[in-house]
């Protein structure tokens, strides 16, 4: 055994081995049974509660600084996006869109108070000529995990703006954003921010005769207009119209060319139908007046004046159709027509010509009574030089009930008619009338009476 010992000791020569008792190498058939020495485990532990309150401290830094709590979304034209921490610092200032690039120019808003970076990139955006008298309307989008700190944000950063824009005459649309798929899609889909996305939606939900395509490329301050009789957004002060014709302007057009005064049931507002219009509804003597007028420029788009509910038909001689026509043309003041139809339908003449790129309707009854008339200035015969239907019926049905957004329907009828498909339905009280060019499904007219 001795010899072994020493063996392993020129071996491994100033190594520090272990003892060993030589005489139970017999006794155990070879195996050695090595000292152990008791090891200090205090170091470890101490650096392994240091690590974790290292890790501990390191993420509550990273929390409260770093990570982003709230997306805050300015649109005007200029869309910008501030990304917040927990403590409404920003960490981020991102630019959507061309114009938004400019208005960040020379500005690093990093680490700045989140009240002072939006009223730094508001007043860069008036200061650039985005929002000025024809056009003051701010959208505030903010985007959280919680949808109660999500609106508390909202309300605290509306009432930052309200104060710090006091002498100013500005609007502010407000809003919380839930970041949904298909938010975010519609969004991709016509390269616009989530919070404008989010807009739009509430306006077609509240007006699904209007779309995504009409609205998207429309300016914030549209979007508020055209909002403004939408209770469920949020609007501080009025969007400016002084690009407009006015309220004012546009009532004093419809009542001059319907030549009344008297008036009750009036009610006016902003829609869109490929440009601005200002829609006027009002009665005077029994008759329903309906007018659409170009906010732009005061052109009477259309109008429709319903005479039914002053129907006096003493004189029960029946007119012909020559008769019926001719009354038709006295009252609209032409003479050579186009696509000239009539018909009889629940005991009136339905009469329909076009007229020097305008849609003539009338509603003529049996005795000679003018019952309703309705003209339609967008009309253009080019939609209707080719006579081939390419689209099917049930092509052109769908077109009708996409746009306005319904299935169920009842007393559906459809026809072809002049290359262009003529479609009724009744959705609970309403009553859709559609015309739809056979050649390319656009929708030449629409109109819906309840």
């Amino acid at each position: 055994m001795k010899n072994i010992e020493n063996k392993i000791n020129k071996t491994f020569h100033n190594i520090d081995l272990p003892k060993f008792d030589s005489k139970k190498l017999n006794e155990k058939k070879g195996i050695i049974y090595m000292e152990s020495k008791k090891r200090n485990k205090l170091p470890y532990l101490v650096t392994a509660c240091t690590l974790v309150l290292f890790l501990l401290v390191g993420f509550g830094v990273y929390n409260n600084n770093f990570k982003v709590a709230s997306k805050i979304g300015i649109d005007v034209n200029p869309s910008i996006e501030i990304k917040i921490n927990k403590k409404d610092k920003v960490i981020d200032v991102i630019a959507n869109n061309d114009d938004a690039n400019k208005i960040l120019s020379g500005m690093d808003l990093k680490g700045s108070d989140m009240n002072v970076a939006i009223n730094a990139l508001i007043g860069s955006m008036v200061k650039n000529g985005y929002i000025d008298e024809l056009a003051n309307s701010i959208l505030i989008s903010v985007e959280g995990n919680s949808a109660e700190e999500n609106e508390k944000l909202r309300q605290e950063i509306v009432n930052e703006l309200n104060a710090s824009l006091v002498n100013n005459n500005f609007s502010i649309v407000s809003q919380t954003v839930t970041n949904e798929t298909e938010l975010e899609n519609i969004a991709k889909q016509y390269n616009i921010s989530l919070g404008k996305a989010k807009l739009i939606k509430d306006i077609i939900a509240n007006n699904n005769l209007l779309t995504y395509d009409q609205l998207a490329n429309l300016s914030i301050n549209e979007l508020n207009l055209i909002a403004s009789n939408n209770d469920n957004i949020k609007i501080e002060g009025s969007a400016s119209d002084k690009a407009y014709i006015g309220y004012d302007k546009a009532k004093e057009i419809a009542l001059n060319h319907a030549q009344v005064t008297d008036i009750v049931n009036y009610q006016i507002e902003m829609d869109y139908d490929e440009v601005i219009v200002y829609e006027i509804e009002f009665r005077a003597n029994n008759t329903k007046y309906e007018y659409e007028i170009n906010a732009t420029n005061g052109d009477i788009m259309e109008y429709d004046i319903d005479n039914h509910n002053n129907i006096n038909d003493s004189n029960n001689t029946t007119i012909s159709r020559e008769e019926a026509k001719q009354i038709a043309l006295n009252h609209a003041g032409v003479n050579d027509v186009t696509n000239y139809k009539i018909e009889i339908d629940n005991n009136k003449y339905e009469i329909e010509f076009r007229y020097n790129n305008k849609e003539y309707n009338y509603d003529i009854s049996l005795s000679g009574q003018i019952l309703q008339y309705s003209i339609d200035n967008d009309y253009n015969d080019d939609d209707y030089n080719n006579s081939h239907a390419v689209i099917s019926r049930e092509e052109a049905k769908q077109i009708a009930l996409n746009h306005a957004g319904v299935n169920d329907v009842t007393n559906y009828k459809i026809e072809l008619d002049d290359n262009k498909y003529e479609i009724e339905f009744r959705v609970g009280y309403l009553e859709y009338e559609y015309e739809i060019n056979a050649t390319t499904g656009k929708i030449i007219n629409y109109e819906i009476d309840d």
